[in-house]
């Protein structure tokens, strides 16, 4: 529908292997933009890895675990 209508998509997802087939993924943290990567020429895989990268460089916050 993207490519072939111009229909423009919004996904919210926790599924790394679902973001891993957009063209650009946003990441939240405490309700800000904390990363925004693009998938441009990068095969799924690639791009699948990057997506796993910043979410390492997220981490959890641990200061709200009871």
């Amino acid at each position: 529908m993207n490519e072939h209508l111009g229909a423009t998509i919004l996904m919210v997802t926790h599924d790394t292997f679902s973001a891993s087939f957009c063209k650009r993924v946003l990441f939240l943290k405490d309700g800000k933009i904390f990363n925004e990567i693009l998938r441009g020429d990068k095969s799924r895989k690639e791009f699948f890895d990057e997506i796993i990268d910043v979410l390492t460089l997220l981490g959890g916050d641990t200061e709200n675990v009871r």
